[in-house]
């Protein structure tokens, strides 16, 4: 199969696993390059397979000597379907941890179900007896209530108006006008069910039940606060109550652990990355553009594995905690500082027009869109015949298993 970019409504519909491969041997580059911390010995991570619970996951094997257990939801190759990009980036993990001392296993699962969070307790138990690290990373626009069997969808929206703004249209590489309708009261709620804090609480409580959290056991999550650039969308929209939600959740979690196991919970507040639903929300591939120029000029731009690096090695194990007056981490400190926030600001007061394609930062953007799911990654050639089958049976390992029909 030759594997080209299938793009629909600004989705990849496909995944070039050649190029998932050099960009998870190009993290384990990057990593080598980073110091080591003492962190926790024991992990699980709910959503681990891309963005920065992938990033996390890798730090934490390589840096801190962790053991790591992922639950993500996956869709397999077959037939002339290529997988999803984070199938292919679990089992390209394990290929590049196999020499590791520690023990690294997946989970293809429904994170939400009573099922899975069972079958984990089973494996905690049975493998490592305890955790010590709980990372909640989970991204997903649909969770099935199981009390209901109702299939409740997230929806991207502003709260009042209209949000209105430019986006990129990936497909025909152009910058279009974009439009989001404001949630209704049922949408927003059904947001904060998919999105906010309940399964989160729901995980650590159920393992704590089950009696495998360790002494001084630790979880997080990962918020975006961000400023003036994208506060329409997020902060005062539906996204910003089901950050709002999962930070309450933290805060009641936090009581909870550090009175139990003189723990903590924690939540992060992360920069601004691109990610499959940017080019969905206006304004952002722009923001996001525009930032990384703004960094990369002042020497602070930082990637994903960099930034989630310095959160374990930093913040969470080490003393140079950044907190605001709600108790976040404020990782995004270096995103957040006025002198960057108002030049940025500045540049997006600019008329936006296809000429904003060529700038560095926004070529930047584009790239790291593609290389979300193995595309345009240099060394790869698309023009490969690859039989996808024989790849995924070439790395296929008994530490990856199956909860769901792939």
């Amino acid at each position: 199969m030759i594997i080209k970019p299938s793009i629909r409504s600004n989705f990849f519909t496909n995944t070039n696993p050649l190029g998932v491969q050099k960009m998870m041997n190009n993290y384990v580059k990057e990593i080598h390059k980073m110091e080591s911390y003492n962190g926790p010995k024991n992990v699980l991570i709910i959503g681990g397979s891309s963005g920065y619970g992938l990033a996390s996951r890798i730090s934490l094997a390589f840096k801190g000597n962790a053991n790591t257990i992922n639950v993500s939801f996956e869709s397999y190759p077959k037939g002339n379907k290529t997988g999803s990009a984070g199938y292919w980036n679990n089992l390209f993990f394990h290929e590049v941890t196999k020499d590791l001392k520690t023990k690294h296993i997946d989970f293809n699962a429904d994170a939400f179900s009573f099922e899975t969070k069972k079958t984990i307790l089973d494996t905690i138990k049975k493998e490592f007896g305890q955790i010590d690290l709980l990372v909640y990373s989970l991204a997903s626009g649909v969770r099935k209530n199981y009390e209901t069997g109702d299939v409740v969808r997230s929806h991207i929206k502003s709260l009042g108006k209209a949000a209105e703004g430019m986006t990129i249209d990936i497909k025909s590489m152009t910058v279009e006008p974009l439009v989001v309708e404001p949630a209704n009261e049922e949408e927003t709620l059904n947001t904060v069910y998919v999105m906010g804090g309940s399964d989160w609480y729901d995980w650590v409580k159920y393992l704590d039940e089950g009696k495998v959290l360790s002494k001084h056991f630790k979880t997080i999550s990962y918020t975006y606060i961000g400023g003036k650039n994208t506060d329409a969308i997020y902060r005062h929209g539906t996204l910003g109550k089901a950050k709002e939600d999962l930070e309450n959740v933290a805060y009641k979690l936090n009581q909870m652990l550090k009175e139990k196991y003189d723990g903590e919970a924690l939540i992060s507040s992360s920069k601004a990355i691109v990610s499959k639903a940017s080019v969905f929300i206006p304004q952002m591939p722009m923001y996001v553009s525009y930032l990384f120029d703004v960094m990369m000029k002042h020497q602070v731009h930082e990637t994903t594995l960099e930034h989630k690096h310095r959160l374990f090695k930093d913040m969470v194990y080490g003393s140079q905690r950044i907190t605001d007056e709600l108790g976040r981490i404020r990782l995004d400190h270096k995103e957040m500082d006025p002198v960057i926030q108002d030049e940025v600001h500045q540049l997006m007061q600019q008329k936006v027009d296809n000429s904003f394609l060529q700038k560095p930062g926004t070529k930047m953007f584009i790239e790291e869109f593609f290389n979300i799911n193995g595309f345009m990654i240099e060394g790869i050639n698309e023009d490969e015949d690859i039989d996808i089958e024989a790849l995924a049976k070439t790395y296929q390992t008994d530490k990856y298993i199956d909860l769901v029909t792939p």
